[in-house]
């Protein structure tokens, strides 16, 4: 296919940390196709600040998701700021009538996106494969735009500010001599969470076996009762929880001082993975050759045994999550000793 002119383009984002990452090589590969363009990003106001690392966008619109009378007037804010930049195409990563019905009122001429809902769009992509990985699926927009396949790799370039911040912020782990590993257990579901006793197990067992390595305990506002408990049963120094105390840039940074994070399929993992850092990826109603993290940093994958479906993708298990819970701690910290080489 004829590549397509492009001069002012609008990416309409995805709505989570994870997802959002494997946008980025569809943004890298439209900055390489039109290095003089200009590119923006639609995204909610939660993931705003991951595109500080991203030097492929110019500009950042903020889009709200709030519903109601209040959503109404934010959508007419943000009608008004696209229309005036004027683009003359934009890309919808995911269907959406009301952002098709947006970009047709803001005089957007090219309207890109996947088929589906009633979206008006310009020129309609067949969906690919649910088996294809989402990085790939997103990339294929790209490529019915005429754009030749890109790598399906992303990176996150974390701030100088962020790098200065975190280091004022948690010192006693950024300024350490010691290595430092990170455990992120929490996630957006129940199904695709690690036991807690586990990563408190786990955190115990390395702490015994490695003398020189400190651990953190990553994760959301949510997650701090979580992160304080397991600091609290493993009860040592060098263990310290940090969740819910590092917005998105200092997340990025404090995991690229690590030299390993544990977690399993949620958006820490694919930050850690995309700011370089090996990452060890505990999988259970998902799958990773579908979600698995696609950054820079080396990736190891590990999954219990089990009779039943996987994935499933299910938010509930009648078996009690079992996909998960078969995971032990002993094969996890071969992973983790592997990783450092001392397994």
């Amino acid at each position: 296919m004829k590549q397509m002119k492009m001069e002012r383009i609008l990416i309409f984002e995805l709505n989570w940390l994870g997802d959002i990452l494997f946008s980025f090589p569809v943004i890298k590969a439209l900055r390489v196709a039109f290095p003089s363009a200009r590119i923006a990003v639609a995204v909610v106001p939660r993931y705003a600040d991951l595109f500080k690392g991203n030097q492929c966008v110019d500009r950042v619109h903020i889009l709200s998701d709030k519903r109601g009378v209040g959503a109404f007037f934010e959508k007419v804010r943000f009608l008004r700021e696209i229309a005036k930049e004027k683009y003359d195409t934009c890309f919808f990563l995911k269907p959406s009538g009301t952002k098709g019905f947006m970009a047709l009122l803001s005089g957007i001429c090219t309207r890109i996106g996947f088929s589906g809902k009633k979206m008006f769009l310009t020129h309609e992509v067949k969906t690919p494969s649910e088996d294809v990985h989402r990085v790939r699926r997103l990339l294929a927009l790209a490529e019915a735009a005429g754009i030749p396949a890109a790598s399906d790799t992303y990176e996150y370039l974390v701030p100088e500010d962020n790098l200065k911040e975190t280091v004022e912020e948690f010192r006693v782990v950024m300024e350490s001599s010691r290595e430092v590993i990170a455990l992120n257990p929490g996630g957006n579901w129940d199904a695709k969470r690690w036991p807690a006793e586990n990563f408190t197990r786990l955190s115990v067992e390395i702490l015994k076996r490695l003398k020189d390595v400190e651990i953190v305990i990553t994760g959301a506002e949510k997650d701090k009762p979580l992160a304080e408990k397991i600091v609290s049963e493993v009860n040592s120094e060098r263990c310290h929880a940090v969740a819910g105390k590092t917005d998105l840039g200092q997340a990025a940074a404090l995991y690229k001082k690590c030299v390993l994070v544990v977690s399993a399929d949620s958006g820490p993992i694919h930050l850690a993975s995309a700011v370089g850092v090996t990452t060890i990826g505990i999988f259970g109603p998902t799958d990773p050759e579908i979600t698995g993290p696609r950054g820079i940093g080396k990736s190891v994958i590990v999954r219990g045994r089990v009779t039943c479906k996987i994935p499933c993708y299910e938010e509930t298990c009648e078996k009690n999550y079992i996909c998960m819970k078969n995971v032990t701690v002993r094969r996890v910290l071969d992973e983790v000793l592997k990783a450092l080489g001392g397994g």
